[in-house]
């Protein structure tokens, strides 16, 4: 009985121990299952923490100076090489997740200088739309500037090339002072001829007809000149009509309709004046003719004298007899000359106060000689500031200019931040101080904001270029208004009439009016350009009330090679202009010139730093050895048949700022 029982009592314990060890087995593979998925969680956060304390390295100055953030990186493996100094502790602290780490990979990144600056573009727009700012420009007003701005620059092209053309049309009108100057040169001669033959002067006719056959040799190559400048004018005038046509979809049917009326003169002057053309050639052939009559005249005189030498001759032979009848040999040399006729223009030409043409003419040679001269005003100094830096980013990246647009909103707020962080000539004015402090240090450019907008590496290149463009946009809009203007067009109109002598509507008239008008904008852009420069403002659109060049003035301006300072209390400051050109600017090459600034200013205190190391995102790839706890021990090895204690664990952070 005894033995029985113990023999049934030892096979139930085999039996409940065999139990118990395989749901101890189970029970280990389903704790290790969920360590395993513990420790993948683990991974992943410790991973995301990694790329947190990676991204935690942005580079302090670039933030604390522009507030932008970008961490340093030179290259890939120096970014791995962070991941992996950052991900140790958390293996060290794995307690229940024990795992080692194979590699890891960079599996993408993007640079500050990447995809066509898409990526500063971003970090500005995040930074920007957490501020509170007070801008002059909005969207709702920034169409109607824009369409004003492009309308002011077609204008100011037309208007330029039709000014070019009105000095063209003064030069051919004293091409035809010089035709005229000969004809009257010609008429002296042959009056003096005449009364040297009344005095019976042989030699002195012979001298004074010898000056006029130079005179009338002279003719033909007046006239080729003439011609050659009409046709000149004619061409000039298709390509301009051409252009005209190009450029009137950027005006509005208003100014196209004014700008179209005074182009009609211009094109009337040149068919009038191929109506005359046919008189001045006729005098190149005429000279000709008039050379041969004078010649033979010439010859002619000269045989009389000989018969006189002759018969003088004889009466010293034989002491005495009449002298030989001077009226009868003289008359038909008399006669002959007396037939010459010197041909007169029968239309009315030519330019009367010269003097007034020539200050207009000054004026507009002031603006091509030197314009910071004139716009500068006296106590401000031109910076000398030049970029010795060859490693910018706009010149060692790869970019493509137009290769992605922007939205208007977030123009504007690009073109804000610009405003607040880049410096420019009118920096430290009142109401105009930038945000970009911390940079010290001498060397670089002071006018970044005119960097932006013309690109150059010289200071005064960039000012030049800058207010050659704010020059363009205020003529344009200025030449707008006294097109608009029936007062300021009287007033025009009466300086030319003064000039040319004209009356009437001729089309000389006409366009020498336009000329006028154009060089009067030209003249007032001249003086809002230096009032912007000396911090006072300038409307966009002009009242009467706002215009300060009287034309008086402007003639003064061109006699006194001095040009006043405009504006007044009203309008946009420069610093608003300079906003509306970068506005009207494409964004990329626009932005990669800003990370040239940066980059520069930057150097000052690090001068390693490249804008082309500054990271923004990235993906990091790691790969774990993860290591078996509860497998590792014997029965469970037993019941799963597995001896290998590790797998493989893969993980993925990425991070944007």
């Amino acid at each position: 009985m005894d033995n029985n029982r113990c023999r049934v009592s030892g096979h139930v314990t085999v039996f409940i121990s065999m139990v118990m060890m395989c749901i101890f087995a189970l029970f280990c593979v389903l704790v290790e299952s969920a360590r395993t998925a513990g420790a993948r969680w683990y991974l992943e956060t410790a991973s995301g923490s990694v790329m947190d304390s990676v991204f935690s390295q942005y580079h302090r100055q670039l933030w604390d100076t522009y507030r932008l953030l970008f961490a340093e990186y030179e290259d890939e493996e120096e970014l791995e090489k962070d991941f992996e100094k950052y991900v140790l502790p958390y293996l060290e602290a794995a307690g229940w997740y024990p795992m080692e780490l194979l590699s890891a990979q960079v599996d993408m990144w993007h640079m500050a200088t990447d995809d066509n600056g898409a990526y500063l573009e971003q970090e500005i727009l995040d930074y920007m739309q957490y501020g509170i700012w007070k801008t002059d420009l909005t969207p709702e007003t920034v169409d109607r500037l824009w369409d004003n701005a492009r309308e002011a620059e077609a204008v100011q092209a037309v208007g330029t090339r039709y000014r070019t053309h009105g000095k063209e049309a003064l030069k051919l009108e004293k091409a035809l002072e010089a035709i005229t100057a000969s004809q009257n040169r010609q008429q002296q001669l042959r009056r003096e001829g005449l009364s040297r033959l009344d005095r019976y002067d042989g030699p002195g006719f012979r001298h004074v007809a010898g000056d006029l056959v130079r005179e009338l040799g002279r003719m033909p190559r007046l006239v080729a000149e003439y011609e050659k400048q009409a046709d000149r004018l004619a061409a000039s005038l298709r390509e301009s009509r051409e252009y005209f046509e190009q450029q009137q979809t950027e005006c509005s049917a208003q100014v196209r309709s004014m700008l179209e009326e005074e182009i009609a003169q211009y094109e009337a002057y040149v068919d009038e004046d191929g109506r005359r053309r046919q008189e001045v050639r006729a005098l190149a052939q005429a000279s000709r003719d008039q050379t041969v009559l004078v010649e033979a005249t010439i010859e002619e005189a000269r045989q009389v004298e000989e018969i006189i030498a002759e018969w003088e001759d004889d009466d010293d032979e034989e002491d005495g007899g009449d002298g030989p009848d001077l009226e009868a040999l003289w008359s038909p040399v008399y006669r002959h000359f007396a037939g010459l006729e010197i041909h007169t223009l029968s239309f009315s030409h030519g330019v009367k106060d010269k003097q007034k043409e020539g200050w207009l003419d000054q004026v507009e040679q002031l603006y091509r000689s030197g314009m910071l001269r004139l716009v500068v005003p006296e106590e401000m100094k031109v910076s000398s500031g030049y970029l010795a830096d060859t490693w910018l980013p706009s010149k060692t990246e790869i970019m493509t200019p137009g290769a992605r647009g922007i939205s208007l909103p977030d123009h504007l707020m690009v073109d804000e931040y610009c405003s607040r962080f880049f410096r420019c000539f009118r920096t430290n004015g009142p109401g105009e101080q930038t945000e970009a402090i911390g940079i010290e240090g001498k060397g670089g450019l002071a006018y970044e904001l005119e960097y932006l907008i013309h690109g150059a590496d010289k200071d005064e290149e960039n000012l030049s270029g800058t207010v050659s463009r704010l020059l363009a946009v205020r003529e344009g809009l200025n030449l707008i208004h006294i097109l608009s203007d029936s007062g300021k067009r009287a007033q025009a109109r009466n300086l030319a009439m003064a000039i040319t002598g004209a009356a009437g509507f001729s089309p000389l008239l006409l366009l020498t009016t336009f000329f006028v008008m154009s060089v009067w904008a030209l003249g007032e852009s001249l003086m809002d350009v230096r009032g912007l420069l000396a911090g006072r403002r300038v409307m966009l659109l002009k009242g009467s009330g706002d215009w300060t060049l009287e034309i008086d003035n402007l003639l003064a301006m061109g006699r006194q090679g001095r040009v006043d300072t405009g504006g007044g209390d009203r309008g946009f400051t420069y610093l608003t202009w300079l906003k509306l050109l970068l506005l009207r600017d494409e964004i990329v090459t626009q932005e990669y010139r800003m990370m040239d600034m940066i980059q520069m200013n930057i150097r000052r205190k690090q001068d390693c730093f490249r804008m082309r190391r500054g990271m923004y995102e990235a993906r990091i790839n790691g790969s774990f050895c993860g290591k078996h706890v509860f497998f590792s021990l014997g029965f469970v090895e037993n019941f799963t048949g597995s001896r290998d204690h590790t797998y493989p664990m893969q993980v993925a952070a990425e991070r944007v700022y």
